[in-house]
């Protein structure tokens, strides 16, 4: 075997179908980083004439010229063959050192657990103890099982399968949110993919949620760059509303329900008059002056917005094997409408059209109770798709020199 350092396309060979290949590890974002200024790194082994693993390396300069290397979501490496890893990890080492590297840190692609839709842990899912003891015994140190974003990636995602058809997997959902797309749809709701001249719109709308929630945001230049380096991975989704079918929808929404509230009427008049049908009366007149609401609603936002207004926006990254959601947001006036069921719905749509095995929705907490869970919000939507928790085996770092733990000890004086 031989390690040495790989050609862009030998890199982008391997990273193009390895069964942990990331948008993360991907030639794209060593392309964009280094539009940046980062120094990138591509290396590899080679056994008979193939390369059998590989790594996409940021390299950050800090104490004293001494770098800190870091592979996000890396090695794409069969992290189960020993001999395989002990060769990357003893080269990888002597590479590092050579270019005045004291660490390597890596949060690999390789779910070490699957749990339920709950959270809780499946006994016929074991946890992947062969791959984590297979780095402790390399003396890779572990960060630990954290539950929250104290790691540099998430360790807990949520992942729909698309192992069945989709109107299968519709049905499976849970009922409030069939309910919340189909809601979308019917207030007027329409959802486009974007392109480059939406991402203005893309980083508006995703800076209105950022900034409310008091959440880091990317500017438009960076989206900018993104884009130009990672386009062919990329997908915006933009949920518009549009004036016609927002004020047409809700003219029939009252038309029917008028119609049912006549019916009612009719019943009462003909028949005896009980507690039911006062109760169905009195929701009938509730829905019918929420809907003339609406209407009007319609009319002023037909009249503000003649052509229609974006409202929501979603990220989608291909990732490997999985269709990504990277980030959203939206306006926070037009939450009603629930823009985001809509979008995720044509995620999940685009997803079983272009053959990806899975949805990965991405981050969510390792706290899956309601009480004192600031991220529970977001775990409770994306549960509404009713897939798995999966959860990453974690973060690691491997020390390459002795200056690591000076580094480690100059962080802790600072409290850094």
């Amino acid at each position: 075997m031989e390690f040495r350092v790989l050609s862009k396309k030998e890199y982008s060979d391997l990273a193009s179908h390895h069964e942990l290949a990331s948008f993360m590890q991907t030639i794209e974002l060593a392309n964009l980083k280094m539009s940046q200024g980062e120094t990138i790194h591509l290396v590899g082994v080679i056994d008979k004439g193939q390369v059998v693993a590989g790594a996409l390396l940021e390299e950050k300069k800090l104490l004293f010229h001494k770098s800190s290397f870091y592979s996000p979501r890396g090695f794409l490496i069969d992290y189960h063959d020993k001999e395989l890893l002990e060769f990357f990890t003893f080269e990888l080492k002597k590479y590092v050192k050579a270019h005045r590297g004291f660490r390597v840190i890596i949060d690999p692609n390789l779910v070490y657990r699957v749990r339920s839709s709950e959270g809780e842990i499946l006994d016929y899912k074991p946890a992947d103890e062969e791959a984590f003891n297979n780095l402790i015994h390399l003396s890779y140190k572990h960060f630990g099982f954290n539950k929250y974003l104290e790691t540099m990636q998430v360790r807990y995602a949520y992942r729909l399968m698309l192992d069945e058809d989709y109107e299968i997997k519709k049905a499976k959902f849970s009922k409030s949110t069939r309910k919340n797309m189909e809601a979308s749809y019917k207030k007027g709701l329409a959802v486009r993919r974007g392109t480059v001249e939406d991402l203005p719109v893309m980083e508006e709308l995703f800076a209105s949620t950022a900034i409310k929630k008091d959440f880091f945001h990317r500017d438009l230049a960076y989206y900018q760059e993104m884009y130009k380096y990672m386009g062919n991975l990329m997908t915006i989704y933009i949920a518009y509303l549009d004036p016609v079918t927002y004020l047409n929808n809700s003219k029939n929404l009252l038309a029917e329900e008028e119609l049912k509230n006549e019916e009612i009427i009719h019943k009462i008049k003909v028949d005896k008059v009980g507690s039911k049908l006062i109760n169905q009366k009195e929701v009938s007149d509730h829905l019918i002056n929420k809907y003339k609401l609406e209407v009007e609603k319609a009319l002023e936002f037909m009249k503000e917005y003649p052509e229609g207004k974006d409202v929501g926006c979603l990220l989608s990254l291909r990732s490997g094997s999985e269709y990504l959601t990277l980030t959203s947001g939206g306006l926070e006036e037009y939450h009603s409408f629930t823009p985001k069921y809509a979008m995720y719905d044509m995620h999940i749509r685009d997803a079983y059209k272009e053959g990806f095995k899975a949805c990965n929705f991405y981050g969510i907490s390792g706290n899956f109770e309601r009480e004192n869970n600031p991220l529970y919000g977001v775990y409770e939507f994306k549960k509404g798709f009713s897939g798995n928790v999966i959860e990453y085996i974690g973060q690691f770092t491997l020390e390459v020199t002795w200056f690591n733990k000076v580094y480690n000890l100059v962080k802790k004086v600072l409290g850094k």
